[in-house]
């Protein structure tokens, strides 16, 4: 399961490169177009734009499987086993219901925009919230699955805990070590 996963995750990451590479060159290319020929593609904004959407929805996903969203753990990391996974249980639960009424708004706003096509390239408007269905139900996997293997017992103290630290402690105190000495000399030179 956690093969088809860093699969499916490596496939993600590639479309967001892609994605990003398609952007650059669309913008790019526009402008230098618009700056040298005096003219430029008309529907760079419009694939730009699409592109943007779909970027930034994958990358939320992404950010859900590596724990990489912003949160606060100050509470939970004090409570005990049984406290995190109340937390844990409560948390994902609303998330979950969030997600619903997310993927439930996207699912309509698809279906509308079926009808609706953008003005210069003719792409459904469906597109831009299908991005928003597709992350909705990948996230909503993430958390169910992080839910059931909680409520089963497969998780670590540290799991309950569903925020990841952009540096561990000891990365931190190393490098305010490292700064220690400059502070001190500049402070000695002034």
């Amino acid at each position: 399961m956690k093969a088809v996963a860093d699969w499916l995750q490596k496939i993600t990451e590639w479309t967001m490169a892609a994605t990003l590479a398609v952007m650059v060159v669309l913008v790019f290319g526009n402008a230098a177009g618009r700056y040298l020929f005096n003219s430029g593609l008309a529907a760079s904004e419009e694939i730009s734009r699409l592109a943007f959407v779909w970027l930034i929805f994958l990358g939320a996903v992404v950010a859900v499987r590596e724990r990489a969203h912003v949160g606060v753990d100050m509470l939970v990391r004090l409570l005990p086993r049984a406290g995190r996974l109340a937390c844990m249980v409560v948390t994902n639960a609303l998330i979950l219901y969030a997600l619903w009424l997310f993927a439930e708004g996207s699912w309509q706003q698809t279906v509308i925009g079926l009808q609706s096509k953008s003005p210069v390239t003719g792409v459904p408007l469906a597109a831009f919230s299908a991005a928003g269905l597709v992350a909705a139900v990948a996230m909503g996997v993430l958390f169910a699955l992080d839910l059931i293997r909680a409520l089963t017992g497969r998780l670590s103290d540290d799991e309950l805990v569903q925020v990841r630290e952009s540096a561990d402690e000891g990365e931190a105190a190393e490098t305010l070590r490292e700064l220690a000495p400059h502070e001190q000399a500049g402070g000695k030179k002034q």
